[in-house]
């Protein structure tokens, strides 16, 4: 079962990556890297770059803090989630990145077609919300009621939709 949050620090129960990556003083009681999640990410994983959301298999929510561009593809890769000085760590095969928790995550589909981006889409969601394009972007892309996330980014709300995103604004 996945260590979720809450955990109680434990250098001894740490694996030896944790370890390496803890504070070298750890054994005088200075901080310790705290074990926060510990388990997999739920879905595709594609590496780190920009605003990337990551879903636990826990359904915790978390986003890169930190622009870093790593590709890297893996399908429900182990991850694991420390804290060290208020400050949140994800670390995916070898790879770390700063993170931060969202806890304001709209899941949904879109009510009827989504054909993409084209600057001033106007989507409505099966919860009866509307959402619309806050920046220009063009993008065609067709699906038939797709999942649908909204969150709020380092630079305002997006919405992630069958592989692609663009930031946008709550109409309705």
């Amino acid at each position: 079962m996945p260590n979720t949050l809450g955990a109680v620090p434990c250098i001894s129960c740490q694996t030896p990556a944790l370890r390496s990556r803890s504070n070298p003083s750890a054994s005088r009681g200075a901080n310790v890297a705290e074990v926060v999640y510990d388990g997999k990410i739920a879905g595709a994983f594609y590496g780190f770059n920009g605003d990337m959301l990551f879903k636990m298999s826990n359904g915790t929510y978390w986003i890169q803090a930190r622009y870093k561009y790593w590709y890297h593809y893996k399908y429900r890769p182990a991850s694991v989630i420390t804290r060290e000085a208020g400050k949140y760590l994800l670390t995916v095969e070898g790879n770390s990145i700063p993170v931060r928790r969202v806890t304001d995550v709209v899941e949904s589909q879109i009510d009827g077609e989504f054909k993409g981006w084209d600057g001033k889409s106007v989507y409505r969601l099966t919860n009866g919300q509307v959402w619309g394009q806050s920046e220009y972007k063009y993008e065609y892309k067709y699906a038939y009621r797709p999942e649908v996330l909204i969150y709020s980014a380092n630079s305002g709300y997006k919405m992630l939709v069958d592989g692609t995103e663009a930031s946008v604004r709550k109409v309705r």
